[in-house]
């Protein structure tokens, strides 16, 4: 799991390179950290 520290740092690269017509997961933090997790 992310810890709010770590998340605040990966959110705003991760919102600066997302399509801009693509609509935001509600769980973006919890897939990114699933995403870590498996790697």
């Amino acid at each position: 799991m992310l810890s709010d520290a770590q998340w605040g740092e990966l959110e705003p690269l991760i919102e600066a390179c997302r399509p801009k017509a693509k609509t935001p997961p509600k769980e973006l933090r919890r897939t990114i950290s699933a995403i870590l997790w498996r790697h």
